[in-house]
């Protein structure tokens, strides 16, 4: 830990608790078409980009499955929640960043989300200019777990990989920032912590403020 200098967040269950709006949203969606979202399903896909959202739930459902029209109408409720103030930020968001600042961390975030959308989600919460450098789904070519995202954030710091922890709630996220060679702690949203994300994991925590308590540790022990 004490070559950390450089924090790299997920946006999506780690700065905001959307997961569970994203279920919300999927599950009205997917009724009003005559399917079935299950919290399995949805949690087997958190993480992993838009394409690879869409063939899995090809896969499970069928190929006539009308995800094109299924997912603006996802997208829409999700915007639409966004602009009514209506997605609020995970425990801790606010004390940790502040603290990383003082603590001169490098901060990233690094998301499968869209531009658009995660630029309105910062305007939305006041963290416009927070992070150093951000890094969004549409930039890179290969969706998580694989590292690519996590990466191009740390090649805009200009920091190594050696150097970096990654914060994720996702499987996904959390098998990125491992094949990236960095730390991952793993903050559980809505998947629960299990072997599979021991293994990957450096360390897990409750919440936010719980990471905050344990980097002000390493730096005064």
């Amino acid at each position: 830990m004490d070559k950390i200098n450089t924090v790299i967040f997920d946006m999506d269950g780690v700065i905001f608790d959307t997961e569970r709006i994203y279920l919300e949203a999927w599950t009205e969606v997917f009724d009003k078409y005559g399917y079935k979202m299950t919290k399995e399903v949805y949690t087997s896909v958190m993480g992993v980009g838009r394409k690879n959202v869409i063939n899995t739930f090809k896969r499970i459902y069928g190929e006539g499955l009308p995800i094109d029209k299924m997912y603006k109408e996802k997208d829409d409720i999700l915007f639409n929640r966004i602009e009514n103030g209506t997605v609020p930020t995970k425990e801790g968001v606010y004390e940790l960043l502040k603290f990383l600042r003082e603590n001169n961390y490098n901060i990233a975030l690094a998301t499968s989300a869209k531009r658009e959308r995660v630029d309105k989600h910062l305007k939305e919460s006041n963290l416009e200019g927070v992070f150093n450098v951000s890094v969004c789904g549409d930039e890179v070519e290969k969706a998580k777990p694989n590292p690519d995202i996590f990466l191009k954030a740390a090649n805009k710091l200009e920091v190594d990989s050696e150097n970096c922890i990654v914060v994720e709630d996702s499987l996904a996220g959390v098998k990125a920032a491992y094949n990236a060679g960095m730390l991952v702690v793993n903050i559980p949203d809505l998947r629960d912590y299990d072997d599979e994300m021991k293994k990957f994991s450096h360390k897990v925590f409750k919440n936010l403020i719980d990471f905050k308590e344990y980097l002000n540790f390493q730096i005064n022990y």
